[in-house]
């Protein structure tokens, strides 16, 4: 068993300076879209969350409540933790603090959508913090972050699940 520190896990509301450490892990498929994330963040209803190990970025999150006639509002959209900041807890954390931030602009459910034939890890983990599978389910967008060089004939569908956000 080590005796060194565990390094401390955290999340928060990304900003510019935070954007060159999201651009050097995107894919070949997700080049220049964190610009893109913070620039629809500037604007609002759309929100960034970065996870920290310690001081360094370790992954993002985004949170979409914009009223675009969407039925799932909010929702939790692209949680990629970097291959080199997995298994330390950050997935929770960023979830965690997205959470907090739909609580405080008074939501009262989140929303989510996952494939289970392209990020089946991810739905224990989803399960884990509260959220139930709604029956539903849609095509998505393949954005893959997990392996941006991956062909895909079509784009993937998602289980669609939600997390109450007033009870706990």
């Amino acid at each position: 068993m080590s005796d060194s520190p565990k390094t401390a896990v955290a999340a928060r509301l990304a900003t510019r300076d935070d954007l060159p450490t999201l651009e050097a892990n995107e894919t070949e498929k997700t080049r220049g879209l964190s610009a893109t994330y913070l620039d629809e963040q500037d604007k609002g209803d759309f929100y960034v969350v970065v996870g920290l190990l310690g001081d360094e970025v370790g992954g993002r999150v985004i949170l979409d409540c914009r009223d675009d006639d969407a039925v799932l509002t909010p929702e939790m959209k692209l949680l990629w933790v970097f291959p080199q900041a997995r298994r330390q807890g950050l997935g929770a954390a960023m979830t965690q603090e997205l959470e907090k931030l739909a609580r405080s602009l008074d939501y009262d459910e989140i929303f989510l959508g996952v494939s289970a034939d392209n990020n089946p890890a991810a739905i224990p983990m989803y399960v884990s913090l509260g959220y139930t599978p709604t029956g539903d389910h849609r095509n998505a967008v393949n954005l893959s972050v997990i392996d941006g060089s991956q062909a895909q004939e079509e784009d993937p569908t998602e289980a669609i699940f939600r997390k109450s956000l007033r009870v706990r």
